[in-house]
């Protein structure tokens, strides 16, 4: 005759009849009872519910302003951007971004000169963020050598 060895719950210590195995997500060894289980099942998915709340409402919400936006009105922000990729921006703050980016590619750091077809990048030992003309790079570069 087999005898079985008392288990107990991992959360409340009660003698267990029936087991319930906890799910992988919720970090706990071990057998529950079923008010535990059942009260960890709870908890998931209100978890769960808040988790699911939040996103929805980041995908409803500028990044930049906070304002609600429009579903049919929301960008996602250029890759060049370097910003995150789950968020979006309304049409205020995204051809604001996008004014600061063209402005940033097509001018001078420096002296705010047009910049033609050649442009120049700093060197990164400069920390300078964006493009130089000639004039400009030729000068930083002669000042720092």
């Amino acid at each position: 005759m087999l005898i079985r060895k008392p288990q107990f719950c991992t959360l409340c210590n009660k003698d267990l009849k029936f087991k319930y195995k906890p799910d992988k997500s919720w970090n706990i060894a071990g057998y529950l009872c079923s008010d535990c289980h059942m009260k960890m099942t709870r908890e998931f998915v209100i978890k769960q519910k808040e988790e699911e709340e939040k996103i929805n409402k980041k995908q409803n919400q500028c990044f930049i302003c906070n304002d609600f936006i429009d579903p049919e009105k929301k960008k996602k922000p250029r890759w060049q951007w370097a910003m995150e990729n789950d968020i979006y921006l309304c049409e205020k703050c995204y051809n604001q971004k996008e004014l600061a980016y063209q402005t940033k590619i097509n001018f001078c750091v420096n002296c705010g000169k047009k910049i033609g077809f050649i442009r120049y990048n700093p060197k990164p030992k400069w920390k300078i963020d964006g493009q130089l003309c000639r004039k400009c790079w030729d000068a930083i570069n002669v000042a720092q050598s």
